[in-house]
């Protein structure tokens, strides 16, 4: 786990894109999307789902986010 991964999870969590946060970040999409599956690699749990096109925090995303 890295500052930044840790970064650009917050700005997902906080905008609900992942578009929205690179942008925020000044990063690609692909970079974040990137980052954000070595996050979760990393401590073993998937932290977002899309449900009808929208992205969601999963129950360990919020216990991580918190």
């Amino acid at each position: 786990m890295q500052l930044h991964q840790l970064k650009y999870f917050v700005a997902v969590v906080k905008t609900c894109s992942i578009t929205k946060a690179a942008e925020q970040c000044f990063i690609s999409q692909p970079s974040i999307s990137q980052q954000l599956a070595k996050l979760e690699e990393s401590i073993g749990r998937k932290l977002f789902s899309r449900v009808k096109g929208k992205l969601i925090l999963t129950d360990p995303g919020h216990i991580f986010y918190e």
